[in-house]
């Protein structure tokens, strides 16, 4: 029997448990429905692409995920820890991590110090705890992820002078600096210049497959969703419109009717 694979030919495990469960989650603005009954599940080692278009809930999916809005109803689960009314910081706590669409930096300080400002930080200022005295093994991670997303050469540099690609590759070796279980990437490729698009998708899928890192991602640039997704689920207006292996969705005639009118 073969293996079940993505697109791009990747080993998927059949038996890889949920690790990230939404559950009929329904939020409204102002008598807007902003998510009606959103379900949705991410296995453990997947890349998960999320795609639909402008106002379909995408981003308030991760909000409400991240407990950045409160749900009106349903649940978010990351493995049995059940993460309804928590808040953000918490959540980042439980193995959750975001990257946002648009990068955030600290522009006066250099990479290495943007990214050892992302340590857990409880109970202190930020300030406090980018002067406090670092843990030798968190100075090792935060330079083997500057490494890994080849900002080496930059490491000094005040983040403020990166390029816009270069700040979105910072940005992921910050949210990763907590070790998530999940890591939740809005938009990593959008504004990038097209030489640095491949250096965020190869390493995207370079942690998936090397470092088992899990993903849910939005993404507009269908080459991308088709190049490193294990799993698709497509939004239209406010729900899940259908899911499936990237081919599958995207090419479901209700997708292709709500798209393209074919």
């Amino acid at each position: 029997m073969v293996p079940p694979t993505t697109d791009g030919g990747e080993y998927v495990r059949p038996d890889a448990e949920t690790v990230l469960r939404v559950e009929g989650v329904e939020k409204t603005f102002g008598g807007v429905t902003a998510l009606d009954g959103v379900d949705l599940e991410v296995r453990d080692g997947e890349i998960v692409g999320l795609v639909g278009p402008n106002g379909a809930g995408k981003t308030t999916l991760f909000n409400c995920i991240m407990g950045e809005h409160d749900v009106d109803a349903g649940s978010v689960h990351l493995g049995d820890t059940e993460l309804t009314g928590m808040n953000t910081p918490d959540i980042v706590q439980a193995g959750l991590s975001r990257m946002f669409q648009l990068a955030r930096v600290f522009p006066e300080l250099t990479v290495r110090e943007n990214v050892l400002i992302n340590q857990d930080h409880s109970g202190e200022t930020m300030l406090t705890t980018l002067f406090r005295e670092t843990d030798e093994e968190v100075v090792r991670r935060a330079e083997e992820l500057i490494e890994f997303v080849d900002l080496t050469h930059l490491i000094d540099e005040q983040a403020g002078n990166l390029s816009g690609g270069q700040k979105k590759l910072l940005n992921l070796a910050c949210t990763l600096l907590s070790e998530p279980d999940v890591v939740l990437l809005d938009e990593p490729t959008a504004g990038v210049n097209p030489n640095l698009v491949d250096d965020i998708t190869e390493s995207i899928t370079e942690l998936n497959r090397d470092r088992g890192t899990t993903f849910l991602v939005i993404e507009h640039d269908m080459d991308v969703v088709h190049e490193i997704s294990d799993h698709v689920y497509v939004f239209a207006t406010a729900t899940n419109l259908t899911d499936g292996e990237p081919n599958a969705a995207l090419n479901d005639p209700r997708v292709l009717e709500a798209y393209f009118g074919e």
